[in-house]
């Protein structure tokens, strides 16, 4: 029982060890074998399913055409928590009659359960099943109450599962957003050495326009002196402030703000792993922002995707002829689509709605590569 409770407990951390759970509950019950999993009868999906030696091909068969069964209608008005036997909500002979037995219990010689739910909110649940043959008949006494005091240690264990989960989400979300924009992002630590570098910033670095290790630094030895004269007053206390370097090649010219971080900031990163973070330099790069694209103003603004179309031609500094000749729309019917995108985006002329989608061009489209 000890060796049980540790591994549902790190089963939270370590999902992959919820077969190894499963499989030690049904060896302490006498049991073929036991499954974990999550889903939603009204969609029809099974989120996620871990199987402690059921026969696979069974359960997809499950998956597939017997979500809703005689187990799981029994089931929808059971507290969380409870653990439910089968043969008291549907005797074997009653089950024996179903599709449901005939094609995914009979052919493992199932014929006993024991079931909790774990977890419910609206429609998804998570469902835990031990499974007895028939041949080995119903649980016992001794069975039952070997789940009965699993029952609180698995809830434990798949609630905090849930919230690992979600903080994995979210740390993964948090390099996302960085990754996403189009700016370059630095983050350095207290001697300057830099403990994190978006997407952008390295294929700076992997042009040569920029230095990232140890140390941020330019191509050019002048402005690599301002860049840490910088960063030092900058970790001294100061104000931070902005300056230009040209790209190695000469087409273009960056702009990059260094700015000291707040505790809270410094917290933030903290919980996204980026460790000892004391300031930041952003690397504003002219050939990496876009302008918003059609989708991202679709899903802010409500947009139609004909207004949309409108608004990012509008946006390119042409006339609103130009922009009807670039999509093949009268002109009449462009000033039309632009009345509409105006009062959509709360924008006053092309001039507003053209620095409104170089602000959201900050942040690339899904998919969009630098």
């Amino acid at each position: 029982m000890e060796r049980i409770l540790d591994l549902i407990y790190e089963a939270a951390g370590q999902q992959d060890l919820w077969p190894a759970v499963l499989t030690a509950i049904a060896d302490l019950t006498g049991s073929e074998g036991g499954v974990l999993f999550g889903q939603s009868v009204t969609a029809e999906q099974v989120y996620f399913d871990f199987n402690g030696r059921l026969n696979q091909q069974c359960s997809q068969v499950y998956q597939e055409r017997h979500m809703q069964n005689a187990w799981s209608e029994a089931m929808e008005d059971k507290p969380i928590g409870q653990v439910v036997l089968s043969d008291e909500v549907v005797p074997l002979r009653e089950l024996e009659k179903s599709v449901f037995y005939d094609e995914v219990l009979r052919p493992q010689g199932i014929g006993h359960n024991a079931m909790i739910a774990l977890a419910a909110k609206d429609d998804f649940r998570v469902a835990f099943n031990i499974c007895r043959s028939r041949r080995r008949g119903e649980f016992d006494a001794a069975g039952r109450k070997h789940i009965e005091m699993l029952a609180p240690h698995l809830r434990r264990s798949v609630t905090l599962g849930f919230r690992l989960t979600g903080y994995h989400a979210l740390r993964r979300a948090a390099f996302d957003v960085l990754d996403q924009l189009a700016d370059g992002v630095v983050v350095m630590g207290p001697k300057a050495h830099v403990v994190f570098a978006n997407q952008t910033a390295c294929s700076l670095e992997a042009e040569g326009t920029l230095k990232l290790k140890p140390a941020m630094a330019t191509w050019s030895a002048p402005h690599s002196k301002r860049l840490a004269n910088l960063v030092r007053s900058t970790l001294a206390g100061g104000a931070g402030g902005t300056m230009s370097v040209p790209a190695v090649d000469g087409t273009r010219l960056l702009t990059i703000v260094v700015v000291g971080l707040r505790s809270e900031e410094v917290a933030m990163l903290g919980g996204a792993f980026i460790r000892n973070a004391a300031c930041a330099a952003f690397v504003i790069d002219p050939s990496q922002r876009g302008t918003a694209s059609s989708q991202q103003l679709t899903d802010a603004y409500g947009l139609t995707r004909a207004e949309a179309r409108v608004a990012v031609a509008a946006s390119s500094g042409g006339t609103t002829s130009e922009a009807a000749v670039m999509l093949g729309l009268s002109a009449n019917t462009v000033k039309t689509h632009l009345r509409r995108v105006f009062a959509k985006t709360d924008t006053r002329g092309q001039a507003e709605l053209a620095a409104l989608l170089a602000t959201i061009g900050v942040v690339r489209s899904p998919g969009e590569v630098s």
